[in-house]
């Protein structure tokens, strides 16, 4: 079956990438260089792309040294500290550290470059989010399982005018390729996933109405996250803002009620009157 195209004029993509900026950061300056709390990694720009410490390796996919290739390829011109022909590590080994280096003159020129590339980030995203596919595919046999993908995918597409629930999910959780990215249910014994992959497998509808399709992938993905904080306890500190952030999925970006806030609270109501 084919995989439908992502493309977006130039404008909305813009307004795609102040949407995840406003989810990752609140639209605050300061935190387009960041390092969260329980976390072993620094944040960067618009999407809080993860930046390792030297010497240092995470199950996690490791998305600032990509966007930098991205970034060189598209003639973008890096700080010279990082314009190397391998990516350097992240020389900030702790969050402590970071904060320390907060008004250094190298985080300084980091969070300038970072607020200058808004545009070439969003199309970072952009691209990884039609490249999506073709990892996920890879890795689900001929079938009905890989037939199935591909008809909630395109349901998705087709709902969501701007893409936007797809662009920020896999910005957000991944492909849900990675066997890294995956935990282990201690009632069945087998590694579960997070990202993208298990949101398009939990989904099972047919129509084609853009507000049910939209709530359903909200649906679905709140259901893969909860799962990762019954596999994760220790992850359940992060439940009220990941949930805060599905729920925006269920409306147009243009939407008001589609600020986290309010789509957090409405979501939590819908959640409660079933």
């Amino acid at each position: 079956m084919p995989v439908p195209q992502i493309v977006l004029p130039g404008d909305l993509a813009k307004k795609i990438g102040q949407k995840i900026w406003l989810n990752e950061t609140g639209g605050k300056i300061d935190a387009i260089t960041s390092w969260n709390a329980n976390e072993e990694f620094a944040s960067l720009g618009i999407g809080h792309f993860i930046w390792f410490p030297v010497g240092k390796w995470l199950p996690f996919e490791e998305s600032f040294p990509a966007l930098l290739e991205f970034m060189r390829k598209k003639n973008v011109r890096l700080p010279a500290w990082l314009d190397q022909t391998q990516i350097p590590a992240n020389p900030w080994t702790s969050r402590a550290e970071f904060r320390k280096h907060a008004n250094s003159p190298q985080m300084k020129e980091l969070r300038q470059f970072m607020l200058d590339t808004v545009t070439e980030q969003t199309q970072f995203m952009m691209a990884r989010a039609q490249g999506a596919m073709e990892k996920i595919l890879k890795t689900a046999p001929d079938g009905p399982e890989r037939d199935h993908i591909v008809i909630q995918f395109t349901r998705v597409v087709r709902a969501s005018e701007n893409f936007y629930p797809l662009i920020d999910y896999i910005n957000f959780k991944g492909e849900g390729t990675n066997p890294n990215e995956a935990a282990m249910n201690k009632e069945t014994g087998l590694r579960q996933g997070w990202g993208l992959k298990q949101v398009l497998l939990r989904m099972n509808g047919v129509t084609g109405d853009p507000k049910a399709v939209r709530a359903e992938f909200a649906d679905a993905a709140q259901f893969v996250l909860q799962q990762r904080i019954r596999n994760l306890p220790s992850n359940r500190v992060f439940e009220v803002g990941w949930l805060r952030r599905i729920a925006t999925y269920r409306r147009p970006i243009a939407d008001p009620e589609s600020s986290p806030e309010r789509a957090l609270r409405k979501s939590l109501r819908v959640t409660a009157a079933r």
